[in-house]
């Protein structure tokens, strides 16, 4: 049996299916905060995506769907070729975004910046949900070509992926 060469086992791998997943419980959360007029919920978003971005393996996204929906076959995971860290970048940017919103809506009697803040993050996300580009990764590309943030680890990486 031969051994995978080093460039192979290289390629940064990113589950797209995961992606749309949390996407789903962001635009989910941020939604319901924004409708019932919640900040508590706000704050667990934000929370949420925080840990997304700092520990990945814990993901409370993660975990529900490598627990809860691959086991019951509501979706299976589509692994393709693609640098996570661009993406990473993105919900660290909306947990940014969530983690102001928070302090707005708690600290202050600024609500309607605080729910401006935590709208742009439900569009965002639903437009990546819905077509699948990412403003945030877009952001990261372009921080990277200026040589602000690292360079893409995969040269294809930036590409409209539809569901």
């Amino acid at each position: 049996m031969e051994t995978p060469s080093p460039a192979i086992m290289a390629v940064p791998r990113v589950d797209t299916h995961l992606s749309k997943f949390s996407q789903g419980g962001t635009v989910a959360l941020t939604g319901l905060a924004f409708l019932t007029a919640q900040p508590v919920i706000v704050l667990i978003a934000a929370v949420i995506l925080l840990l997304s971005v700092l520990l990945p393996v814990a993901s409370p996204f993660r975990l529900l769907y490598q627990s809860v929906v691959i086991p019951l076959r509501l979706w299976q995971p589509r692994v393709v070729e693609d640098d996570p860290a661009p993406h990473r970048f993105a919900q660290g940017i909306g947990a940014a975004f969530l983690i102001a919103a928070s302090l707005v809506l708690f600290l202050t009697k600024a609500a309607l910046l605080g729910w401006v803040l935590v709208l742009i993050v439900f569009v965002l996300a639903g437009i990546n949900l819905v077509i699948g580009f990412c403003a945030g990764c877009l952001v990261y590309y372009y921080l990277g070509r200026a040589g602000f943030m690292p360079r893409v680890r995969y040269e294809g990486s930036f590409h409209w992926r539809g569901v």
